[in-house]
């Protein structure tokens, strides 16, 4: 009895075997290794979506700068003179020399150009006299204006220079496309007297445009995260084409 008590009790006491511990951590460290991969996983999700909402947000503050200069392209301070002449000794009209937007296809990338108005008479030419009149002449240091992508850069015009508008450290502007729509309306009420047969410039036309633009940026920091936004917004200012007789 005494030899069988001492069998059991040396039985209790032994502990794990090395078989045992193997596989404890084994166990273990396939329960950290799990842990360890879901945790990546989460870090790499994470930081994908940081770079996705930064390309997006800085794509869209790019595109919101450009569509509210764009809107002011074409502004004549006296649009009233494209159709008729406020002076007697000046019958005919005037074309505005703001009106046109070019769009050109170079080797480092797509260049719009543009120009309005800095003029200040554009309620009253005469009654207040105005600081800044209206010379109808485009200054290219105060009154042109554009965007162009050079070097994955979108660049904005400021005077007679080009200044990146987005930060090649974060966003890679990969296209950027500019369409512009015209839809024309004919302003026959506006002239006092009919128009001769066969003039073509008679009566004068309202051209009603639009913008159409493309921006794709990439993550300066992941290839793989690219965003596209396309936004269209019509101009405020129309632009009159011919004039009455």
């Amino acid at each position: 009895m005494r030899k069988l008590i001492d069998r059991n009790s040396r039985s209790k006491n032994r502990g794990i075997s090395l078989i045992e511990l193997m596989v404890g951590i084994t166990v273990g460290m396939v329960v950290v290794a799990g842990a360890s991969l879901m945790m990546t996983g989460q870090l790499a999700d994470h930081r994908r979506l940081m770079l996705e909402t930064q390309v997006q947000q800085d794509l869209r503050a790019a595109a919101d700068l450009m569509l509210r200069d764009l809107r002011r392209s074409g502004s004549w301070a006296v649009p009233m003179r494209g159709v008729w002449s406020p002076s007697p000794n000046d019958p005919a009209p005037l074309a505005n020399a703001y009106a046109t937007s070019t769009l050109t296809q170079t080797q480092t990338g797509p260049v719009l150009e543009y120009s309005y108005s800095r003029h200040q008479d554009r309620l009253s030419p005469v009654n207040p006299p105005a600081v800044s009149p209206e010379d109808n002449t485009v200054n290219s240091s105060t009154e042109r204006f554009g965007f162009k992508l050079e070097g994955g850069i979108l660049k904005f015009r400021l005077g007679d220079v080009y200044q990146p508008l987005t930060d090649p450290n974060t966003l890679r502007i990969t296209a950027f496309n500019v369409v512009m729509n015209e839809q024309t309306l004919p302003l026959l009420d506006y002239c006092s007297k009919p128009c001769e047969v066969g003039n073509a410039n008679c009566p004068p036309q309202q051209k009603l445009r639009r913008f159409d633009i493309l921006l794709t940026g990439q993550a300066a920091h992941d290839a793989n995260v690219v965003r596209t936004l396309r936004l269209s917004s019509r101009m405020r200012n129309d632009q009159i084409v011919g004039s009455c007789e």
